[in-house]
């Protein structure tokens, strides 16, 4: 087990924002996981998994507890001649999007722009272009504290529209058991350079962001459209606070113009919501997720509305 000390989080964290983790633990196998778990314990501290914080805004006072980060076993990828493959949670998304597309297999493509692990897209049931990864599942590995395996049938994981039951659980993801079906690579390959154009035409690249902040609303796709469109709708497209704007290039991005802090980002945040709200009648839900100091997971419109209660935690 490898354990680092004050850890800056605005080095790795997909916003460039945060203070200083406490402890970072990188784990390689199962009995690693569980000796990071107890050097928390032993210390009396907080302990929280990350991949690769795609979708994560850390606290600007830094995080007093132990971050594990999956490495190791957790980065293999092991795939059978019908199109069964199992996932390490830590290996990442494009990368194993192209390698399995480079044997023949297709259902993924739409996963190709997501910059996560892949324990993080089964977590939010991740996806674009309407879809989601829990079309493929078929189960996912699990481990508690107590170093009990668990291993869910898809029909058992309460996967929804970018939700999964592990948002509720007290587990880290180890792996997933996916169903893919064989494909032509040349098809694929352009099919995944189609979107990645898309993605690049539509979506801020150069600068920090978590991706899209808030989720899709179905009802008020259907009446009035997505969150980015909206949010431009109401006026607040290139908006900027601090050191955050909301995206010129696509309303539903929050990018870091260099020195953003997670309340510029939280003030955005609130700002888009209270307006959205007021002009539509519709209250948006971020994908967002924000860190407290001390470790506690809340969703940023929820701590971005209640700013004086959350901002020294």
């Amino acid at each position: 087990m490898n354990i680092q000390e004050y850890v800056s989080l605005s080095s790795f964290s997909h916003w460039k924002i945060g203070g200083k983790a406490k402890y970072l633990s990188i784990v390689n196998n199962e009995k690693e996981i569980l000796e990071a778990i107890e050097f928390a314990k032993v210390r009396n501290l907080p302990w929280l998994v990350v991949g690769n914080t795609s979708n994560l805004l850390f606290s600007d006072s830094g995080f007093d507890g132990v971050l594990i980060k999956l490495d190791g076993k957790f980065k293999d990828i092991s795939l059978s001649n019908d199109g069964v493959v199992n996932i390490g949670s830590a290996c990442f998304t494009p990368t194993t999007v192209r390698k399995l597309i480079a044997k023949g297999f297709s259902g993924l493509e739409h996963l190709i722009g997501i910059p996560a692990s892949f324990g993080g897209v089964i977590y939010m049931n991740a996806g674009s272009q309407r879809k989601s990864i829990s079309s493929n599942v078929l189960s996912v590995l699990s481990i508690d504290e107590s170093g009990n395996i668990i291993e869910r049938r898809v029909d058992k994981c309460a996967f929804d529209y970018r939700e999964s039951c592990y948002q509720s659980l007290n587990e880290i993801i180890l792996s997933c058991k996916l169903k893919l079906q064989p494909g032509c690579k040349i098809e694929l390959r352009r099919k995944c350079l189609e979107i990645l154009k898309e993605r690049r035409m539509k979506f801020p690249r150069k600068e920090p962001s978590c991706g899209s902040v808030f989720v899709s609303n179905p009802k008020m796709y259907e009446t009035i459209g997505p969150p980015g469109k909206v949010i431009e709708d109401v006026g607040l497209k290139g908006y900027e606070f601090g050191g955050a704007q909301i995206s010129a290039m696509h309303a539903n991005f929050i990018v870091n113009r260099g020195k953003a802090s997670a309340i510029d980002v939280l003030t955005l945040i609130n700002l888009a919501y209270n307006e959205v709200y007021q002009k539509t009648g519709f209250r948006l839900k971020s994908e967002a997720i924000y860190i407290t100091r001390s470790g506690e997971q809340y969703r940023a419109d929820i701590v971005a509305n209640n700013l004086k209660r959350f901002v020294e935690l």
